[in-house]
C-alpha cells in the first residue's frame, strides 16, 4: 500500500510504502511521529467514526448511491442486501482516499494543538498489488451485528459476499431514518475500514509518564488522541477477564516478552478493591509500577496488550521502542518485532537506535539463508521466527523534507543519519590526539 504525504508540517512530499514492519528513522523534526499518527487517524476507528459522521450529514466529497438504496430498501421492505465484495472492488481505494482527505481538519483536534497548522496536508493512497489482499479478506470476513435491542440485524457469513441486512417483526416502520441510514452505512463502512487493520493501537512516547498512574485517570478528553489511545489499552487490558483459544499464540508471545527481555511477569492485581498494575519479580516478589525499572514501564503495556487484545491484522504503531533501553535489550526487541509481523501482526515503529535498524538488515538476511536452524545460535532470542523476510520490511530516512527509502534491493539498510554521527565523534577523538 503506497501512501504519499504532502505539505504536513516540514514535509513537502514523502512517498511510504507501507508494510508489515515500517521504520521511520530520522533526525528529531523530521516529520516521522507526525506521519506515523496521522496515518494512524485515518486507519484507526477515529477515522472511521469521523468519517461515518461526516457521511450521514451529507458532508463528504464521495456518495455511494448504492448505499442510499439500500437504506430505502431496508425501511421499505425490511430488508436488504449488498455484494461487499463487489462494492469493495468498485469503491475499496476511493473510500480510504475520502477518508484521508479529511484527516487536515481533524488533526488539531487528533494532537490537541491549537498552533499546528494543517491546513493543506494531503494524502493520497493506493493499493496497486494489496487491493488482490484486501479482497481475499472481504470474502473471508464474517459479521454478525444488531442495534435497537436487535430491532435491526446485519449479517455476512464467511465465504459469502453478501451482507444481509433485516428488521425483525417488521419493525422498521418504528425506527427513524437516520437510525436505519447510520446503522446499515455505518456497518458498510465498518467493514470496508476492517480490510486494513483489524484494529489500530498507538504506543506514543508519553506512554511511560502515564504508566503508573493509568487506572485511576478519569478524564481524558483534553489529551491527544494518541495518548488516549493508550491510555485505553491498559483499561481495556485491566476489565479481559478470558482469552480466545485463537490469540494463544500472542499469549505466547507475551510470556516469551516477559521471560527473555523482562524477566518477570506484568499482571493487574485483582486481590484488594482497587485495581493496580504490577511487575511480578519471582513469586514473592510483587512491585508498583512507580518503582520498576524504566524498561519494565516501556515494554509492559506491550505485554498486556499481546495477553489481552492482540488480534491478527492489528497496526501497532510505537514511538521510539528503544527508550530506556540497554543496547542489548534493544535488539532483542527487534527480533521480537519480527516474530509478531510473522505471526500476522503489523508493526509500524520510530526510531533513533542503529542497533535496532543495524539488526534488521541481519533478520533480514537471515531469512534468506539456506540453514537456519544453524544460524539461529547467533541471534539474541535463538529464534528462527524472527527472520523476516525482505518483502514484509520497508525503512524510510525523513530529512530534507520528504522521506527516503533505504533499503536497496540486497536488503542493505543505508543509514547515514546514524553513521555520520559516529564518523563525526571518530573524527573529534583524533583531532584530540593529534593536539
Amino acid at each position: 500500500m503506497k501512501i504519499t504525504v504532502h505539505d504536513l508540517g516540514i514535509i513537502d512530499k514523502a512517498e511510504i510504502d507501507l508494510r508489515p514492519l515500517t521504520v521511520f528513522i530520522g533526525n528529531n523534526g523530521t516529520g516521522k511521529t507526525w506521519t506515523a499518527y496521522t496515518l494512524a487517524s485515518v486507519f484507526s476507528g477515529y477515522g472511521f467514526e469521523k468519517y461515518l459522521g461526516a457521511y450521514v450529514g451529507n458532508r463528504t466529497r464521495q456518495k455511494y448511491p448504492i448505499l442510499d438504496d439500500l437504506v430505502q430498501q431496508l425501511i421499505n421492505e425490511g430488508s436488504a442486501k449488498i455484494d461487499m465484495v463487489k462494492f469493495a472492488d468498485n469503491y475499496l481505494e476511493l473510500y480510504i482516499n475520502d477518508v484521508a482527505s479529511m484527516a487536515s481538519g481533524w488533526m488539531n483536534s487528533f494532537m490537541a494543538s491549537e498552533r499546528a497548522d494543517f491546513e493543506i496536508l494531503r494524502l493520497n493512497i493506493i493499493l496497486t498489488e494489496s487491493k488482490e489482499m484486501l479482497i481475499e479478506k472481504m470474502k473471508a470476513f464474517s459479521l454478525e451485528d444488531s442495534m435497537a435491542k436487535e430491532s435491526v440485524k446485519a449479517t455476512k457469513e464467511k465465504g459469502d459476499s453478501t451482507l444481509y441486512f433485516y428488521t425483525k417483526d417488521n419493525v422498521s416502520d418504528k425506527l427513524s431514518e437516520n437510525i436505519v441510514r447510520h446503522f446499515s452505512i455505518g456497518t458498510v463502512f465498518f467493514i470496508l475500514h476492517r480490510l486494513f487493520y483489524h484494529s489500530v493501537y498507538l504506543f506514543p512516547t508519553e506512554r511511560t509518564m502515564f504508566l503508573p498512574s493509568v487506572i485511576t485517570i478519569k478524564k481524558t478528553e483534553d489529551l491527544p488522541t494518541p495518548i488516549q489511545h493508550f491510555l485505553e489499552i491498559i483499561t481495556l487490558s485491566s476489565d479481559v477477564v478470558k482469552k480466545d483459544m485463537k490469540n494463544q499464540p500472542y499469549i505466547k508471545l507475551a510470556k516469551m516478552l516477559e521471560t527473555e527481555i523482562l524477566q518477570g511477569k506484568v499482571d493487574f492485581n485483582t486481590s484488594k478493591l482497587k485495581k493496580e498494575l504490577l511487575f511480578h519479580v519471582s513469586k514473592n516478589l510483587k512491585l508498583e509500577m512507580t518503582v520498576a525499572s524504566s524498561m519494565i514501564k516501556e515494554l509492559a503495556p506491550l505485554a498486556l496488550y499481546l495477553k489481552n487484545l492482540a488480534e491478527p491484522g492489528d497496526l501497532l504503531i510505537i514511538d521510539e521502542p528503544e527508550m530506556n533501553l540497554h543496547p542489548a535489550a534493544q535488539v532483542q526487541l527487534i527480533e521480537f518485532f519480527a516474530m509478531l509481523v510473522n505471526a500476522g501482526l503489523n508493526i509500524l515503529i520510530t526510531t533513533h537506535s542503529p542497533y535496532i535498524v543495524d539488526h534488521l538488515a541481519n533478520l533480514m538476511q537471515a531469512a534468506k539463508h539456506k540453514n537456519k536452524k544453524k544460524i539461529k545460535k547467533l541471534f539474541y532470542l535463538e529464534k528462527t521466527e524472527a527472520f523476516i523476510s525482505q518483502d514484509k520490511v520497508s525503512v524510510y530516512l525523513f530529512e530534507d523534507g520528504t522521506a527516503k527509502n533505504i533499503v536497496d534491493e540486497n536488503g542493505v539498510i543505508d543509514w547515514g543519519t546514524f553513521g555520520n554521527v559516529s564518523s563525526d565523534l571518530s573524527h573529534i577523538y583524533s583531532e584530540l590526539l593529534e593536539d
